[in-house]
């Protein structure tokens, strides 16, 4: 056997195991299979570990091939964890990875098996007593299993009844797909990944996400009779009344590019997850503004009235309150309407509407951004103010002010020698980073450097705000890469160290963020970060949480668990395990296991200190992540006396 091999799969399965930090995988159902397979993996590497300096094990032809199979698998399995973003498609995912996660589980057990029947001489860690502990740890092992149920659903489909409501709503439940949106976002995933599978050629792939879509949108046509017929109610709701985002009446009925009308706070929460299709035609839209649909809402009031279904008290709340010149004018149009005769038109009645009762906001912004050109720095002081307060008001302004340009001027003003313009400036790109199409315009604008320069020399709120814009940036996977490569790191934790108190906070949420890009975790280690992250685990810091959130981050590096040592981290750590809150101990439960685990001497640190009485009330007692990492400590401990001994 090749000892390349054995090394490659190590380093694959240390990858995989530093994904727990990783926030793309803390949603379901992405997480329970994680957790399943990082069970697996965390009894295979001390084998693996032990195999890499065993010639007796190198030499052998059938685990050489095991071990090639299983190396295989765990590559296919760490890169499908890799590529999980969000958006993409849970039902594909699950799929892919429970075939995986079986074929890893069954090469465990055959080489478990082999191991123990064949070699007779090994270390205790290989010994016939310990591999039979391992083998029963991965047959207990549990994971669901989605894969067959979903398979069945699919050869129900070819039927001429189609899988059962219960059986599509068992799966739903499985995929974590709890609403009408989430299915509807999980059809967009899978129309997306068609496309690419198309292009790539397989064709098999495509039939079988072809079947994945039709599943899809009987779940989704499943969940609206399920919506729409609750009860016996007499009175149907007209589906034109209804927001097929939510499948509930609607109570403030906007206007999207594609001409469809949807509940606003839906319709908002599609485009901030950056979707940019319209859920009813799946039509690609030109921009993604909506407007209010006053004639609708009139509609729906009128109807409501006429049979007795109570409207929530916003409605009339936001019409006369909000609106007060406009309600008058769409009671006319309401009575406009019934005058009229069936052949109306209401797209053109809506349009000529909002002509005469919403004036657009750009007109206003674009003055403004015109105005952020001017020579004189009173005009742009006055403008960087508003349009800091307009982004912060709401997503259509922010969707406005990006698409009238100024963004670009905003990042050049990051450079005004007037306080108060570079404090709007900087405020004003962090209210508008709240969308994720802002957060690349930003980094595309060339912003990190000028943000970086506020970090240095802006006013205290000024480089407040100018820490949390590099986290709302972050987000975004590819700007991780972009801000740690620039430069930011350093004033991030300059101002860790020697900020105000929310200035403090900024940074820490701006380090954890890019420390889940690998790279970035040793330019914060070598940026000095780890003794002001120690000394802001006091409790009088106020920034417990924060702080041990961080070290457990950069702990899953040797640079990182150095530093946690020589900065006296371990006491402190220990310390929030007994005292600290649920996530608190979790994440310095996390940062434990990484130091004891990689270092002997920092192992007995750890058990010095006092570790094992909260650890054991830990793993009784703790969030399932914790109890997880709580266990697996102990666990280590124990081996580590026994191999001792």
């Amino acid at each position: 056997m090749e000892m390349s091999l054995l090394e490659t799969l190590l380093r694959d399965i240390s990858s995989f195991l530093n994904l727990s930090s990783s926030e793309n995988i803390n949603s379901e159902p992405v997480q329970k299979y994680y957790q399943g397979a990082e069970e697996i993996l965390k009894v295979l590497k001390p084998i693996i570990l032990n195999a890499i300096f065993d010639s007796e094990i190198t030499s052998d032809e059938v685990l050489s091939k095991a071990f090639k199979e299983l190396g295989v698998s765990v590559e296919e399995l760490l890169q499908q964890f890799e590529r999980w973003q969000p958006l993409s498609s849970k039902a594909y995912f699950v799929l892919q990875v429970e075939s995986l996660i079986s074929e890893i589980r069954n090469s465990c057990l055959d080489i478990f098996r082999v191991l123990k029947s064949s070699h007779q001489h090994l270390p205790y860690e290989l010994s016939s007593a310990s591999l039979e502990l391992h083998l029963q740890k991965i047959k207990h092992v549990e994971y669901e299993q989605t894969s067959s149920v979903i398979k069945e659903a699919k050869r129900d489909q070819v039927g001429n009844f189609g899988p059962s409501s219960e059986i599509l709503l068992r799966i739903a439940e499985s995929l974590s797909l709890n609403s009408n949106m989430e299915v509807l976002i999980e059809a967009v995933a899978l129309e997306k990944l068609k496309e690419n599978t198309a292009q790539a050629k397989k064709l098999a792939e495509v039939e079988c996400i072809d079947q994945l879509i039709a599943l899809i949108t009987n779940m989704h046509h499943c969940l609206f009779l399920k919506k729409q017929f609750p009860t016996c109610s007499s009175v149907p709701t007209p589906l034109d009344f209804i927001c097929p985002l939510s499948l509930e009446l609607m109570t403030d009925p906007v206007i999207v590019a594609s001409g469809q009308t949807y509940e606003r706070a839906f319709i908002k929460k599609w485009f901030d997850l950056g979707l940019t299709v319209c859920p009813k035609t799946w039509q690609t839209l030109v921009h993604t503004l909506f407007i209010p649909n006053y004639t609708m809402k009139a509609l729906i009031a009128n109807w409501c009235e006429s049979n007795n279904v109570k409207l929530p008290n916003l409605v009339e709340s936001t019409l006369n309150q909000v609106y007060p010149p406009r309600a008058t004018k769409v009671k006319k149009l309401v009575e406009d309407l019934k005058s009229k005769s069936n052949n109306v038109k209401l797209p053109d009645l809506v349009e000529s509407t909002l002509n005469q009762v919403y004036p657009p906001r750009a007109t206003k912004v674009k003055k403004l951004v015109e105005d952020l050109k001017s020579t004189s720095t009173d005009t742009q002081r006055v403008a960087t103010a508003q349009l800091r307060l307009l982004a912060k008001q709401n997503t259509d302004n922010r969707i406005i002010i990006a698409n009238c340009g100024a963004i670009i001027l905003l990042v050049d003003l990051l450079n005004s020698p007037d306080t108060k313009t570079q404090e709007n400036s900087v405020t004003a790109l962090l209210n508008l980073s709240n969308i994720d199409n802002n957060k690349t315009a930003i980094a595309d604008a060339s912003a990190i450097e000028p943000l970086i320069h506020v970090l240095k020399t802006g006013s205290p709120e000024a480089k407040e705000n100018s820490a949390a814009t590099p986290f709302s940036l972050s987000v975004i996977e590819d700007n991780k890469v972009r801000i740690g490569r620039s430069g930011a790191i350093r004033p991030l934790v300059d101002l860790l160290g020697n900020g105000t108190p929310r200035g403090k906070k900024d940074a820490a949420t701006a380090l954890f963020n890019l420390s889940i890009f690998h790279e970035n975790k040793a330019r914060i280690v070598k940026a000095g970060a780890v003794r002001y992250l120690v000394h802001l685990m006091h409790p009088a810091a106020g920034m417990v949480d924060k702080a041990v959130a961080v070290l457990a981050s950069l702990a899953t590096t040797f640079e990182g668990r150095t530093a946690i040592g020589q900065e006296g981290g371990i006491p402190l750590l220990v310390e929030v395990v007994e005292l600290g809150s649920a996530r608190g101990k979790a994440n310095a439960t996390a940062a434990l296991l990484q130091l004891c685990t990689n270092s002997s001497r920092f192992c007995m640190m750890v058990l010095q200190e006092g570790a094992v009485p909260p650890l054991v009330a830990l793993s009784q007692s703790g969030t399932q992540r914790a109890k997880e990492k709580a266990q697996a400590l102990l666990s280590y401990f124990k081996g580590t006396i026994e191999y001792s001994d």
